[in-house]
């Protein structure tokens, strides 16, 4: 009888031991989804077709608004004739259906037949938010910083997983974050959509 009671109790004992260990590991586990999920977390899908995003600042004094205009696949610089005012760098924007840059021939500029893509002062555009926002980011390492001439710049970058990427643009404004002076191996954070860069934020 006493054989069974201390086997009965190791018994017990054991099973107390087991019950104890899962509770912590799944606990464990628990905490490590918890983890993952807080540095995998993404901010919502930015699905606007058509936008325009600040870049910076031009004329001789600083007194309109050189955006970026997304529309589908494509990519155009745009120059918006309207003060900065209370706008900042990464400000997203929209314009009403039908509003689009006009192309208009730079003949006193020093690139000629060339054209710039203007909105006139009186288009207004709505602000919808700010890249840090609203949209992912992701940081890249410069491969090469390449003037392409008439005024134009490729900075080509890649991922940690060597993925490779291209941001071009017209060194033509003053711009929130400058990569006219990127060197290979600098890295900088870009605010992405759908795989796509849109600008540099730092």
């Amino acid at each position: 009888m006493k054989v069974f009671k201390v086997l009965t109790a190791a018994m017990m004992a054991v099973v107390l031991t087991f019950a104890i260990a899962s509770c912590k590991e799944e606990k464990s586990r628990r905490q490590r989804r918890s983890e993952e999920a807080k540095t995998t977390e993404t901010k919502p899908v930015f699905d606007v077709e058509k936008y325009y995003v600040m870049i910076g600042t031009m004329g001789e004094y600083n007194e309109n608004i050189r955006l970026r205009y997304f529309y589908g696949e494509e990519t155009m610089a745009v120059v918006w004739f309207h003060t900065p005012g209370d706008y900042e760098y990464g400000d997203i924007f929209v314009a009403n259906e039908g509003i689009e840059p006009e192309h208009k021939p730079n003949e006193d500029g020093p690139y000629p037949m060339t054209y710039s893509n203007e909105l006139s002062s009186d288009i207004e555009l709505e602000k919808i938010g700010n890249c840090k926002d609203l949209m992912e980011t992701k940081e890249l390492k410069v491969t090469s910083a390449d003037y392409d001439g008439m005024g134009h710049w490729s900075i080509h970058l890649k991922d940690k997983s060597w993925n490779e990427y291209r941001y071009g643009f017209i060194n033509d404004a003053y711009f929130g974050v400058e990569l006219a002076g990127a060197e290979k191996g600098e890295r900088y954070t870009f605010a992405m959509n759908n795989g796509k860069i849109i600008i540099p934020l730092k």
